[in-house]
């Protein structure tokens, strides 16, 4: 694995600065099984410069997520908040059409990146990135569509430092379940920061909500 380094729009993402990102989050009481998936990934990471987006404690999502897509032509400072209620209403324009579905996550591998639980099947989720990025496209035009995070997955945890991720692997591919549900029926607008952790001095993720916009209306 390589050390993380968050992009926007071509350029290092800055301490401090807020993107706009579209994901699927993950509920206690609705995704158990994917939490209790990534919290058992937890033991076979620790040993690795990797940030987890799950804390210690059993059951608690933590920052899992999966992402759809982020608006990479200004940072969220600069989106006004008019301009913002445009988005969101072109969110639910498009999602109004989409059903509620059931995909699963996994197996657990480790990246470039970090580690990541992969999406299959992949259809529905494609299917609705497409309605997502309709939106962006129609309210800011094509310039705000320049996310190139490849296949559709949830990250485990991202990389402050590089390693060699072997042994990681062989450890994650050890673990059964290898897979588990997700529940796609919200999507969430989010204010997404990437600053400097204290700790280990790599990048930390946070956010702030701006909007849920549930699928089939």
């Amino acid at each position: 694995m390589e050390r993380f380094n968050p992009k926007f729009q071509g350029r290092t993402w800055t301490e401090g600065m807020g993107v706009v990102h579209a994901y699927v989050l993950p509920r206690t009481g609705v995704d158990d099984e994917l939490i209790s998936l990534a919290h058992a990934c937890r033991p076979a990471m620790l040993d690795y410069p990797i940030d987890l987006a799950c804390p210690p404690e059993a059951g608690d999502p933590g920052t899992l997520h999966l992402t759809i897509e982020m608006v990479a032509d200004a940072p969220a400072a600069d989106i006004s908040g008019t301009e913002r209620a445009d988005l969101v209403k072109a969110l639910h324009h498009q999602l109004a059409g989409v059903a509620p579905f059931v995909t699963e996550v996994g197996p657990p591998i480790g990246n470039i990146a970090g580690a990541v639980l992969d999406v299959w099947p992949e259809d529905q989720a494609v299917a609705l990135q497409e309605r997502v990025r309709a939106a962006i496209r129609a309210t800011r035009g094509d310039a705000a569509l320049q996310h190139n995070g490849g296949r559709i997955h949830c990250s485990l945890g991202y990389s402050y430092d590089t390693a060699n991720s072997d042994r990681l692997n062989s450890a994650l591919r050890a673990l059964i379940p290898r897979r588990a549900p997700l529940h796609v029926d919200t999507l969430h607008l989010l204010n997404v920061r990437y600053d400097i952790a204290a700790d280990h001095g790599g990048w930390r993720m946070s956010w702030e909500p701006i909007a849920e916009i549930p699928l089939g209306g």
